[in-house]
């Protein structure tokens, strides 16, 4: 009597730990990482290479299920070393874009795997994405089709026009918006498709939403997921290493 007991309860168990492994949204992460100009993608971060920290960060998540790295074609090689030298076992594709903007993300929505329900698109210049970020964007898209985080303005912005200030916006409408954004995978690439189909042809992804006219639903950013565009922020990125 005591075993049948203790069978059933592993029933219980199995079967609630089957229903949670169910219900937990993985997602399919775009990494693009072809740029216009000259960004810190290889400047070493504490000793590894920046764009090594990213991929790091995403490789550790539980929720990120493949990752799609999108590099010019003269750099395959070099990432594809780089992801066996540290053992992103979740880079299952490093593919190649000839162009900026709109090619890099149709190139990686093409390569991820169709069953994808969501898919995260996330700048290779933030190192400090991290899980309960990833979690709470999933969320959003699982609520409102889009999501991404972000975190209030607190500098004064100014509108300006030849040099000249000609007005001051409202802070408290302001956001600045962080890395990874997530999107339901069908209406990505319906908003992409009509991209395409458009003369812009932008890579600006909140901007591609709205075009299709659907927006993002903000979640709360972390000021440390800082982006780093340039060499000179790389003393404050090793700050926040050391605050870690």
């Amino acid at each position: 009597m005591p075993n049948r007991r203790k069978r059933k309860k592993q029933m219980k168990w199995d079967l609630l730990l089957d229903a949670l492994e169910r219900r937990r949204v993985g997602v399919s992460v775009i990494v693009p990482a072809v740029f216009e100009e000259e960004r810190p993608v290889y400047e070493l971060l504490s000793g590894m290479p920046l764009i090594v920290r990213t991929l790091m960060a995403l490789n550790q998540m539980p929720q990120v299920e493949e990752i799609i790295l999108v590099v010019r074609e003269a750099e395959i090689f070099r990432m594809a070393d780089l992801c066996k030298v540290f053992s992103l076992d979740l880079v299952k594709k490093v593919v190649a874009a000839k162009e900026v903007g709109l090619s890099p993300l149709m190139v990686g929505v093409y390569e991820c795997k169709r069953e994808a329900s969501y898919i995260a698109i996330c700048d290779p210049l933030c190192p400090f994405v991290t899980e309960p970020v990833l979690k709470e964007a999933i969320t959003a898209a699982e609520e409102h089709g889009a999501g991404a985080p972000a975190y209030e303005v607190r500098d004064t912005i100014k509108i300006v026009r030849d040099d000249v200030v000609c007005e001051t916006p409202d802070r408290t409408s302001l956001r600045v918006l962080q890395s990874p954004l997530v999107v339901e995978s069908s209406l990505l690439k319906a908003a992409l498709q009509k991209a395409h189909g458009s003369e812009a042809q932008t890579g600006d992804v909140p901007q591609i939403l709205e075009d299709f006219g659907l927006f993002l639903r903000l979640v709360e950013g972390r000021e440390e997921n800082i982006r780093i565009a340039q060499v000179t922020d790389i003393p404050a990125a090793e700050a926040i290493l050391q605050w870690r």
